[in-house]
């Protein structure tokens, strides 16, 4: 993108340079840092909540609560802690689409924590009022998650000096990186007090599996279980039982998975869902592919 340096481009100067001037900004305008709260992690279910912007690194901020469509989940209230009951009287989305497009639109530089998962939910929302999506294509997206990350390496090498307290040798050989590791994560076990915790409770917070990834149906997630039912993850069905549709009178979106390039997987479990009755469906598919995982929150999560 013109005029932005990616981060994967940056790198420390090996010496001091002169002072640069300091840009003339408009930091009541130019800059937006924003945030999401929403009912749930799925872009194509679930809806925002809550945005706030702040105009400027220190400047005013202002939020939107918003009524959303669909039920909070108890594991994102149990985050952020607003209920549908906090929303009753709130606006819909559509309701505050102008302002927050007007908002976007106004902004040269847009900063989140982590901000993928924001802008992929405002997105959605435009999406679902039938609104244009938000044009970010000449902003300046700024991450700070991702630029600590830059500025502060996290590789093996890093993390055993800091964990382990020393550097190693043969870095980069098999035998000793998988040494080095056991090392490191025994240090990150007794520096964040996790000693003896489940190592489900641990695996639940580090895995870098995406979000959603336990209710897949198979290795991808155009597939996935909702409750004990298995539902297109994917598209205008999406959150649909297949076995709806393929009792349905749109049982030819399945024939037009199987028709296309899809995983394998994924066009055996349309197949068999225009084939089988869906206790057998569901019978078969725990079988083939197994139940979703539990995905509780564990205890010290913060």
């Amino acid at each position: 993108m013109e005029g932005t340096l990616s981060l994967f481009d940056w790198r420390p100067r090996s010496a001091p340079a002169a002072p640069a001037p300091e840009p003339a900004v408009d930091s009541t305008s130019a800059i937006v840092i924003f945030d999401v709260e929403t009912t749930g992690i799925d872009h194509a279910r679930d809806q925002v909540i809550e945005l706030c912007v702040q105009f400027g690194l220190d400047g005013l901020a202002r939020t939107w609560r918003i009524k959303p469509g669909v039920p909070i989940s108890p594991g994102a209230q149990a985050v952020h802690g607003i209920s549908m009951d906090d929303l009753a009287d709130c606006p819909t989305f559509a309701d505050v689409a102008d302002d927050i497009v007007a908002v976007f639109r106004d902004a040269e530089v847009l900063v989140g924590y982590n901000l993928a998962f924001d802008i992929d939910m405002l997105q959605a929302e435009m999406v679902r009022i039938g609104r244009p999506m938000l044009e970010l294509a000449n902003k300046k997206i700024v991450d700070p998650f991702r630029l600590w990350q830059q500025c502060e390496p996290r590789s093996l090498q890093h993390a055993h000096q800091r964990f382990v307290g020393n550097e190693f040798a043969a870095a980069h050989s098999a035998s000793a990186d998988v040494a080095a590791t056991g090392r490191v994560l025994s240090g990150m076990l007794r520096a964040f007090k996790l000693d003896g915790q489940d190592w489900n409770q641990i695996a639940s917070v580090c895995d870098p599996r995406p979000a959603g990834w336990a209710s897949w149906v198979g290795p991808s997630r155009h597939l996935r279980w909702e409750g004990d039912a298995v539902v297109v993850g994917f598209g205008k069905y999406s959150g649909t039982p297949l076995h709806e549709l393929a009792a349905g009178p749109d049982r030819s979106f399945l024939r037009w998975i199987i028709e296309r390039d899809f995983p394998i997987h994924v066009i055996e479990v349309c197949r068999a869902a225009l084939e089988m009755p869906p206790d057998s469906l569901r019978s078969w598919v725990k079988e083939r592919f197994g139940q979703p995982a539990p995905t509780a929150a564990p205890p010290f999560a913060k």
